[in-house]
């Protein structure tokens, strides 16, 4: 099989636009105080349920069709952002993102449905526990040890309309990153609850 006809795919909980445009103004406020090497594109903002790696490209409707027998069984979820957190170690983290909240246990049933019904595709699940969270930045750049403490300093932001960054969510994403563009992640296949 040659790279042309391979697709590098991943699953996800979609963001709502109104919610990716709150965030993006809150990426903007930390960017000047947290020295990260890359920051996530507010259209990127998503919640990984599985990562998928390269995969030839005609397996995508299989992958689809599995996703949508799941869709078919599952009721929407309510979800809000929360405040900030990170991957990595404390001094020096590797990744920066904001933590997800609401039907928590609901997205948890939801990953380890999508894990079970790509595992006889031959997709295995990641070893590390599932942690639901947006990314926003990764490696941080700074000689200066990171100080934990400035993560309060920049408070989840209200939405455009003022209230929580919250959203009910009903669909499940098929996404193919583009390593080389902004924004990184198309969506290939949108299945709704």
């Amino acid at each position: 099989m040659n790279a042309i006809n391979q697709v590098r795919l991943f699953v996800a909980v979609p963001v709502l636009s109104g919610i990716k445009h709150a965030v993006a103004g809150w990426i903007d406020e930390i960017k000047s105080h947290l020295p990260f090497r890359k920051w996530v594109h507010h259209e990127d903002l998503h919640i990984t349920l599985q990562f998928l790696g390269d995969t030839p490209s005609e397996r995508v409707p299989h992958i689809t069709q599995a996703l949508e027998e799941i869709s078919a069984v599952s009721t929407p979820l309510s979800l809000r952002v929360e405040s900030l957190g990170f991957f990595g170690r404390p001094t020096q983290p590797a990744v920066l993102w904001a933590g997800v909240g609401g039907d928590v246990e609901g997205l948890h049933s939801l990953q380890q449905r999508v894990v079970s019904a790509l595992m006889p595709l031959g997709f295995m699940p990641e070893e590390r526990t599932f942690h639901p969270h947006l990314t926003l930045a990764r490696n941080y750049t700074s000689t200066a040890p990171f100080d934990l403490n400035k993560l309060s300093d920049f408070p989840i932001p209200p939405s455009l309309q003022g209230d929580l960054l919250e959203w009910k969510s009903k669909e499940v994403t098929l996404y193919r990153s583009h390593l080389n563009k902004l924004p990184m992640y198309e969506a290939i296949s949108v299945i709704s609850g």
